[in-house]
């Protein structure tokens, strides 16, 4: 059963009310974490910079297979590998190795 005017637009209205709260509150975009002077980013550590993005992938990559986690971050230097202290001296290890 189909409900008057009133209130199929109060519905409709409702609606694009909660939208809206919803996108002031979760649609602010990503804000991302700053750098500190080290460039690190909050527990992540930077263990290489490398000036290309397929470079970085090929050096996930090879990290990955030693079981290592790593993440890739953009900076202005370059493609920076971060890794959480626990797993930045195996990364070191490995990268050194190459």
């Amino acid at each position: 059963m189909i409900g008057s005017i009133g209130e199929i637009l109060m519905a409709i209205s409702l609606m694009i009310f909660i939208a809206g709260l919803l996108r002031w509150t979760f649609g602010r975009g990503p804000q991302g974490a700053l750098p500190d002077e080290n460039g690190d980013l909050g527990l992540l550590e930077t263990v290489a910079v490398v000036p290309t993005r397929e470079s970085a992938d090929v050096l996930v990559g090879k990290l990955a297979r030693e079981k290592v986690r790593v993440t890739v971050s953009h900076r202005e230097d370059g493609w920076a590998l971060l890794a959480f202290p626990r797993d930045a001296n195996d990364a070191r290890l490995v990268l050194h190795a190459l």
